[in-house]
């Protein structure tokens, strides 16, 4: 992936999720941003708390990150990358300071596997590269991987990403 460590004279690593979705804790899932290709793909990171919400009943004793989080986090990866698409197609002088794209909608997922599981302490990286749009849909191929462990999860995610 090449990187790009300037976005509009802003370092991308410096760029908080919190500043481009709408969600919060305990449902903000990315922690931060690594890299932001323009119009190819971006790669995001958590670090999964030991005292995260989902272990308390998945499962005591043994827990494991539930298959529907990597999911929401792929989710939340391809919103990080419609943002960026769109502050990139605006002149950021020309907005306010507060300008923020509306929130887009998770639509489909296709071929979805979960290879490894996810534990406490794991650090993962969630990657989502653009494949095609269609309309207001914008098709993406995602994965998450295990820092040191491996592929946790790939699939297809459908978005509407509205800007």
């Amino acid at each position: 992936m090449t990187s790009v460590t300037l976005f509009n004279q802003i370092q991308v690593d410096q760029i908080r999720p919190q500043d481009l979705l709408p969600h919060r804790p305990p449902m903000l899932l990315i922690d931060r941003l690594i890299d932001y290709s323009p119009g190819v793909s971006v790669l995001a990171e958590t670090f999964v708390k030991p005292d995260t919400m989902f272990f308390q009943g998945h499962f005591p004793g043994e827990p494991i990150l539930p298959g529907v989080v990597l999911v929401e986090m792929m989710f939340q990866a391809c919103g990080i990358f419609g943002r960026l698409e769109a502050l990139n197609a605006v002149d950021l002088s020309s907005i306010q300071k507060d300008y923020r794209p509306r929130s887009g909608r998770a639509i489909k997922i296709d071929n979805m596997t979960f290879n490894k599981p996810v534990l406490p302490n794991d650090t993962v990286r969630i990657q989502s590269v653009f494949d095609h749009k269609m309309l207001n849909f914008s098709v993406f191929k995602a994965r998450v991987d295990i820092d040191g462990r491996g592929l946790a999860a790939k699939g297809i995610v459908t978005v509407l990403i509205n800007s």
